[in-house]
C-alpha cells in the first residue's frame, strides 16, 4: 500500500459526503450492528465510521495508514464520541485481539496485491471476537467495466477515456479471488453481492461538472490533467442533459464472511 500516495492527498478529501441510507440498509439486512464494538480499517475521512456509529455501533475504532486523513477523520466525527481513530495498516492494525464484532474495510482490498490479500484477512480475523463479521466492499474487474450512463457517471469516465480502464481494473480482484482468501484465512459462510451504492444526488448541471471537477477523492481520476478533467466535465454534461435531479449511483461487490 503506497503510504506516500495518502499522505499527499488533503486530510479533507474523504469527508464530503455521508454514506448514503441505501448502503445502511444493506449492512442492516446481513449484519446486527446496533450494540456491537466494530473496527473500520481503512477509515480515510471517516464517513462509514460515522454510518456505523449511526447505527447504533457502541463503538467504532477507525484504522488508517495515513496521519493526514486521520486528522481530518477526528475533525469530521468530533460530535461522536464513540469514534476513536488511530494509525495503522491492513496488516498491522494495532487493534486488540478478539474485541470487535464487525470488522468493516471498504474501498480497501484494491490498494493491496494478491499476495497481500491473505495477511490482510488473517489480521482481520485476529480482532474479531468468535463469530464476528468482517465486511468487505470493494469493486471486481466487472463492476468497473459496466457501461455509462446517466446514473453511472463513473462508466462515462471510461467511455471517453478508455486508456483509464487498464490502469482501474489492473489493480481490481475477482470475487472469486476475495472468497478463495477469506477461506484460506480461515472465515466461513462467506457470502458476496453486488450494491448499487447511491454516491450523491444533484440538482443541476452546473452542481454536477463542478463536483467532478473539484472531486478530490477522484481515484481513477487522478490519471487525467486538468485539462482532461474539464474535457470529461463537458462530455457528461452532453449525457446527462435535462436529467435533473440526478442521482449518481456506484456499482461495488460486498463480502460478509463469519470468523
Amino acid at each position: 500500500m503506497d503510504n506516500h500516495f495518502f499522505n499527499r492527498i488533503d486530510k479533507e478529501t474523504y469527508t464530503a459526503r455521508r454514506a448514503d441510507s441505501s448502503w445502511k440498509q444493506v449492512i442492516k439486512n446481513n449484519v446486527v450492528v446496533k450494540g456491537k464494538n466494530a473496527a473500520d480499517i481503512g477509515s480515510g475521512g471517516g464517513i462509514y465510521s460515522i454510518a456505523l456509529a449511526e447505527m447504533g455501533a457502541k463503538k467504532v475504532i477507525g484504522v488508517d495508514i495515513s496521519e493526514n486523513m486521520l486528522a481530518g477523520a477526528i475533525d469530521n466525527c468530533r460530535d461522536f464520541k464513540n469514534i476513536l481513530f488511530q494509525v495503522g495498516t491492513a496488516q498491522s492494525t494495532n487493534l486488540e485481539t478478539d474485541q470487535s464484532d464487525i470488522v468493516l474495510e471498504r474501498a480497501l482490498i484494491h490498494h493491496l496485491k494478491e499476495n497481500e490479500l491473505e495477511d490482510c484477512f488473517i489480521e482481520a480475523k485476529r480482532v474479531l471476537n468468535e463469530n464476528g463479521v468482517l465486511i468487505i466492499q470493494d469493486r471486481t474487474k466487472e463492476d468497473c467495466v459496466l457501461k455509462g450512463d446517466t446514473e453511472h457517471i463513473r462508466g462515462i469516465f471510461f467511455d471517453i477515456f478508455p486508456e483509464l480502464i487498464e490502469k482501474d481494473t489492473m489493480r481490481r480482484h475477482s470475487a472469486d479471488v476475495v472468497s478463495t482468501y477469506l477461506k484460506r484465512a480461515g472465515f466461513r459462510d462467506i457470502k458476496a453481492i453486488t450494491f448499487w451504492e447511491n454516491r450523491r444526488t444533484y440538482e443541476s448541471i452546473v452542481e454536477l461538472k463542478g463536483e467532478i471537477i473539484s472531486r478530490k477523492g477522484r481515484s481513477i481520476l487522478f490519471e487525467l490533467n486538468e485539462e482532461q478533467i474539464h474535457c470529461l466535465a463537458d462530455e457528461i454534461e452532453k449525457r446527462v442533459e435535462n436529467q435533473f435531479p440526478l442521482t449518481e449511483k456506484e456499482r461495488w461487490t460486498i463480502w460478509f464472511a463469519i470468523k
